[in-house]
């Protein structure tokens, strides 16, 4: 097992408050009364206003209702982290595509980047739309993600949201060193509230010449005192070659390196750096984030391990349990994305044969059907039974032969249709087509015969 069955990965600071719901039962008999006195319900019509019950019964009920108010927590599943990312749309979106295969996150956006806009008034106003409008909105987060930001397009106040949700108990990633590799927006950046809660010594870095752009690799630190990182070390990560632009990373005193980045600066240079910022933990990454060593895994990438990487850094970051078992948790992941692909892909020809009038009852059931399955397994998963819940995606991906099966005869059955029509609108063509030309050409019977002119009588 990765996680003890039943292991609590919400962050110790954001335990929510459970609601007794003292007055939902106002004028009607508490089912917890039905249960201490065995047919009082059946009784209480003839029971005087005025009457107690028994004073034990009643501190047996008061120990039953705090019971039930310890376990609620336990047995309502685990909350997903709440993400949310500010910054380029382009890394926002590769994010987006590894969060949406992680059934843990749930994630928002606000793209925060002047040069993705035609002009800075609709970039200001998305900012103004979709950036939380409250502090109250920014504590919900669990994790916020700057992701190359136009740092300078933020107000003060969101700058200090961003400084105070972190310094209560959010976690935090900024990417890039610097956020940028433009002098204005880092120099705004290392000027920044937020960035004092950052592990980056964002102003050191500012006065140095801090981009490069030359091949690296990432070597990672064996002595960090948190399994972060090096629980992949036995499975070659560091042997992918990296390249792009990469920003300085000079630690903090008080934080740790967790991996330097080794090649492109004339010495070893800080990589990716973390450590905890009054309640919250933060980390800085050289390199922007979805992409390399963060990025989505391809068949060429010789780390197919990054997306575990990057959620085993969101749970340290959001005081979640690390993973233990790398193969279990791995292959847990990689069955639960080809079962959404597969899922997809039979959404889309439902959709498909939709367009052509077909009924589609049959396969909707069966993806209801998968949907069920696809949503009890992410419930074990949410409750870290990793196991059990590979073998509930397991059940559901054996359901997908009759599912696509179903779906496939469906379509022929549409498309039969469509072929036939087509058939017969070819043929009719052909024949009207070549019953006008043989009418005109061979039997001519619209041409009058020719005859003799008079001139040529004269003659």
């Amino acid at each position: 097992m990765l996680f003890p069955p039943g292991t609590d990965l919400r962050p110790r600071t954001r335990h929510p408050a459970v609601r007794t719901g003292a007055n939902h039962y106002r004028g009607h008999f508490h089912p917890i009364q039905s249960l201490l006195f065995p047919g009082s319900d059946s009784v209480r019509s003839g029971m005087k206003r005025d009457a107690k019950p028994p004073a034990k019964a009643c501190a047996l009920a008061v120990i039953l209702v705090l019971t039930l108010m310890l376990c609620l927590p336990a047995c309502c599943g685990t909350e997903k982290i709440r993400v949310i990312m500010i910054g380029a749309g382009g890394i926002i979106g590769r994010l987006s595509t590894i969060f949406d295969y992680e059934p843990l996150v749930y994630h928002d956006s606000v793209i925060v980047r002047v040069s993705q806009f035609n002009k800075l008034s609709d970039q200001l106003k998305v900012i103004r739309l979709y950036f939380p409008r409250t502090y109250e909105k920014m504590k919900t987060y669990d994790l916020i993600l700057l992701v190359a930001t136009d740092y300078n397009l933020l107000t003060n106040q969101q700058d200090k949201w961003i400084y105070d949700a972190i310094r209560e108990g959010a976690g935090g990633i900024n990417d890039g060193g610097m956020l940028s590799v433009i002098s204005p927006i880092s120099t705004v950046w290392a000027n920044s509230l937020a960035q004092q809660a950052f592990p980056n010594d964002a102003p050191l870095v500012d006065t140095k010449n801090w981009r490069a752009t030359s091949a690296f690799r990432a070597e990672i630190n064996r002595d960090h005192p948190d399994p972060i990182l090096t629980p992949f070390i036995p499975y070659n990560v560091e042997e992918q070659h990296l390249w792009g632009e990469v920003g300085m990373v000079i630690h903090r005193q008080g934080s740790r390196v967790l991996a330097w980045q080794v090649g492109n600066f004339a010495t070893r240079t800080d990589y990716l750096v973390n450590w905890e910022y009054e309640q919250g933990r933060t980390m800085t990454s050289g390199q922007y984030l979805g992409e390399l060593w963060f990025g989505y895994p391809t068949r060429e990438s010789k780390n197919q391990y990054s997306m575990d990487m990057f959620m085993n850094m969101i749970f340290w970051l959001t005081e979640r349990p690390l993973i233990d078992d790398i193969d279990v948790f791995h292959r847990v992941k990689s069955t639960f994305e080809e079962f959404r692909s597969r899922l997809g892909m039979l959404i889309s020809l439902r959709d498909f044969i939709d367009r052509f009038g077909a009924n589609t009852q049959r396969i909707q059931v069966e993806i209801n059907n998968l949907e069920e399955s696809y949503r009890q397994a992410t419930d074990l998963y949410l409750d870290s039974r990793f196991i059990d819940s590979e073998n509930a995606i397991k059940e559901g991906l054996d359901q997908f032969p009759q599912a696509e099966d179903i779906a496939r005869r469906e379509k022929d059955t549409a498309l039969l249709w469509v072929y036939i029509i087509e058939w017969l609108v070819t043929s009719s063509a052909l024949f009207i087509s070549g019953f006008i030309l043989w009418t005109l050409m061979v039997r001519r019977r619209l041409y009058r015969q020719v005859e003799a002119t008079r001139l040529q009588e004269v003659r």
